[in-house]
């Protein structure tokens, strides 16, 4: 026969158990006294910071953490003794992480009801070999300038062939004057793309790129969803083609990713036909 604990012995325990966990927590600085920075800062630091290992680290780099997060409870001390946590602002951001929340937990759960497709080997295998040019490992350095239309892109080639040895210099001024690209009108830098990876751009973008020798610039327009671009191309790497074996993981990935994308849209349509929706201006 089983022997039940009565109400407050069970409570009792409970406490106990409590209080030894509580006891069992390393503390690594206190404030005024009472603990401060204990194992679960250091397990929250973790959840933010990918492969975080304490134990791993220097003790000059445990002493710069211990001081940062004391540095964070001081702060935190200071926020409420200031009653900033009943202010407006904070009201409104925290509604806002609440609403963002809602908003993660409600398209995870939709994205766990869309069906994956089923697709075989040959498929994927045939999606490899027709997109041969997404599968190549190219690292490129070029600069380019975005215009409305190819009549423009040409005018630009025709200034740039009348620079001759001083082509660059002249790129640069132009993409300056005249590239509609946002990133190249507000930083003046020439058109400069800085360093990427062949795969991230436009294939007509990147086959392009990847034919110039380096120094030299398209002698056609290049045309994308996006406008003409003149490209100039600073250096590139040796192009590496991608086995199939590795491509295929990348492959299944888009599939899934694409599946996903167009049932989320149907499930946000669902709901739009469901409302009443109108503008205001």
């Amino acid at each position: 026969m089983k022997k039940h604990l009565p109400a407050k012995q069970l409570f009792g325990a409970i406490f106990l158990s409590l209080a030894i966990a509580s006891l069992q927590a390393k503390t690594y600085a206190t404030i005024d006294g009472k603990p401060a920075v204990t194992d679960k800062d250091l397990e929250i630091l973790k959840q933010s910071i990918p492969n975080f290992n304490y134990a791993k680290l220097s003790d000059q780099e445990k002493e710069g953490i211990i001081q940062e997060l004391v540095n964070r409870q001081l702060i935190l001390k200071a926020a409420k003794a200031e009653k900033l946590d009943t202010s407006k602002e904070y009201t409104e951001a925290i509604n806002n992480i609440k609403d963002q929340l809602l908003i993660d937990l409600w398209s995870k759960k939709q994205v766990g009801g869309i069906q994956m497709p089923s697709v075989n080997d040959a498929q994927i295998k045939e999606i490899y070999k027709n997109n041969e040019g997404m599968f190549i490992n190219q690292e490129m350095h070029a600069r380019h300038i975005l215009v409305k239309t190819e009549s423009e892109a040409k005018d630009i080639i025709k200034e740039l062939d009348k620079a001759g040895k001083k082509a660059e210099s002249k790129f640069i001024e132009l993409a300056n004057a005249k590239s509609i690209d946002p990133a190249s009108k507000q930083a003046k830098n020439g058109g400069d793309l800085g360093t990427f990876q062949r795969n991230v751009m436009h294939p007509d973008f990147a086959n392009a790129a990847s034919n110039l020798k380096p120094g030299t610039y398209t002698q056609e327009p290049v045309q994308t969803p996006f406008g003409y671009h003149v490209i100039y191309l600073i250096k590139k790497s040796e192009p590496k083609v991608i086995p199939y074996n590795e491509a295929k993981k990348i492959i299944e990935e888009q599939i899934k990713m694409q599946n996903v994308q167009g049932g989320m849209m149907q499930k946000i349509q669902a709901l739009r036909e469901k409302a009443k929706i109108q503008i205001t201006k």
